[in-house]
């Protein structure tokens, strides 16, 4: 394998400095989407000055996935060397980047100049200036170019003055800044983000600061805004001289409540995976045992969770696609926790039975993350259906759930693709009404973990009204994975996921 998505991680020597750092970053912050040309395929590249076919194949497939850029233009390619971002030197600016890439030959092009820089004598004269030896390796990132209202450089601890951070920033593309060719404009601000009065400058050193609590020490940090705070770069500040802060470790357990979703208990190393990460490559680089942590995943990940000894999810449902998986493998599950508070690789305690998560050195955050949520207008379509979903559930009728639902998919295909807007809408209501909304309804009158538990590992229902429940949750089982025959199609029509 040549190419990996930049959320999967992966060492220094395999991905660079930069992608490394930035994988981590993806864990916790708005980083944009993309995926990372190893070193692997730099060694290649040296042998013949050209990538060969494998590597522009493999390039391809990632570049057209569904999960990463969906084979949209612009892109940008930028360098992740392995000297690059290190404790001894930044290179900031010494390796080379391609903005504007706006085909696909463009993109092979973009790659094979980032290797080609590592041989630059600009690179050559740097590492014998920094004392830094042995052969420079280079792996690629390629991303979503953003164009921003506003780019710039965050200083958690300015260089003059470490008591304050240092904003640098231009209102317009940001390359310019750190190449040295656009005069900035400049904003020193307090330490603390509640003496800052401005909206955006309050966010960025929030997120500032949490990237220093992450990697430890005061950071360099390149970011975008166009409307969304995007980090491209965190490095270590090199030059600066600051006293060392002490590290104040927790040295019991910490506990992170969500909700229940799956019993039992398990103990592992927490392991991040994005929904932005192929299925595949998720599975391969997942170690058997860990604990998945995740902001919300989908049926396809089925194998990947299979390895898992317990699942955390961000998303709140107990009928999202890992906690349904959770309980038919019967691995403990808690969902709705802050994971962003968990750090990749710490080892955590899952108690799926009481909805805790246990964490030994919880992550420093100032803000939470929010998930996207799928908006639907309440037209008077969605208003019915809306009448007789409720009605159903309330009756516990299996029957007429099912004829609601298939009812909603039904007009899905009526209204797409020629109004794909309406059809939208209708899909968003449903699977709202099927994932969030029905869970929370029957748990006012039910203990449904327990009962969806008993259901998953082929129990008998002990009441009539326990058989209807394992009917209700079979029926949206099968719906939300689209298992069931008669709604295979839509992930197809709507998303062309297969």
């Amino acid at each position: 394998m040549f190419v990996r998505s930049l959320s999967a991680g992966g060492s220094i020597k395999e991905i660079g400095g930069k992608a490394y750092r930035l994988s981590i970053l993806t864990r916790y912050f708005n980083v944009p989407t993309g995926f990372v040309v190893t070193t692997k395929a730099y060694e290649l590249w040296k042998k013949e000055r050209k990538l060969p076919s494998e590597v522009v194949d493999e390039v391809e497939r990632y570049f057209r996935s569904p999960y990463l850029l969906e084979g949209e233009f612009p892109v940008i390619v930028r360098s992740s060397a392995t000297v690059e971002d290190s404790p001894k030197a930044s290179f900031a600016g010494v390796f080379e980047s391609v903005t504007g890439v706006n085909s696909f030959d463009a993109l092979i092009e973009g790659i094979e100049r980032v290797f080609e820089s590592a041989t630059s004598e600009r690179v050559r004269v740097y590492t014998e200036r920094m004392g830094i030896t042995g052969d420079v390796k280079i792996a690629a990132i390629v991303q979503r170019e953003i164009t921003p209202e506003l780019s710039g450089i965050l200083f958690t601890r300015s260089p003059l003055r470490p008591d304050k951070a240092l904003v640098e920033f231009v209102r317009e593309k940001g390359a310019g800044l750190v190449g040295g060719r656009k005069s900035a404009e400049r904003v020193m601000l307090p330490r603390n983000p509640n003496e800052v009065q401005d909206e955006l400058m309050k966010e960025l050193l929030t997120i500032g600061l949490e990237v220093e609590s992450l990697f430890g020490k005061p950071q360099d940090i390149e970011w975008v805004y166009d409307g969304t705070l995007w980090i491209l770069q965190s490095r270590d500040i090199t030059a600066l001289k600051v006293s060392k802060e002490e590290n104040l470790l927790i040295e019991n357990w910490y506990p992170l409540r969500g909700t229940p979703a799956s019993p039992g208990i398990a103990k592992g190393r927490a392991r991040f995976v994005l929904d932005d990460q192929p299925p595949e490559e998720a599975e391969r680089l997942f170690h058997r045992g860990d604990i998945l942590v995740t902001y919300v995943l989908h049926a396809e990940h089925y194998n990947l969770f299979t390895k898992a000894s317990g699942i955390v999810t961000k998303v709140d449902s107990i009928l999202s696609h890992p906690a349904i998986i959770a309980r038919e493998l019967g691995i403990p599950c808690v969902v709705g926790v802050d994971v962003e508070v968990i750090r990749e690789s710490d080892e955590i305690i899952v108690d799926g039975s009481n909805g805790i998560v246990y964490v030994r050195n919880p992550r420093k955050i100032l803000r939470n993350v929010e998930l996207w949520r799928c908006n639907y207008e309440e037209d008077e379509v969605v208003k019915r259906l809306r009448s007789e979903y409720m009605r159903a559930l309330e009756e516990l009728s299996p029957e007429d759930l099912e004829k609601v639902i298939l009812k909603a998919f039904s007009l899905i295909r009526k209204f797409y693709p020629s109004n794909q807007d309406k059809a939208f809408n209708i899909y968003y209501f449903i699977n709202e009404l099927m994932e969030e909304v029905t869970p929370k309804v029957l748990a006012e009158r039910f203990n449904i973990v327990d009962i969806f538990s008993h259901a998953d590992r082929g129990e008998r229902p002990r009441n009539k009204e326990e058989e209807r429940l394992f009917k209700i949750y079979r029926l949206l089982k099968a719906f939300i994975n689209y298992t069931d025959e008669r709604v295979r199609d839509i992930p197809g029509m709507l998303f062309r996921i297969q």
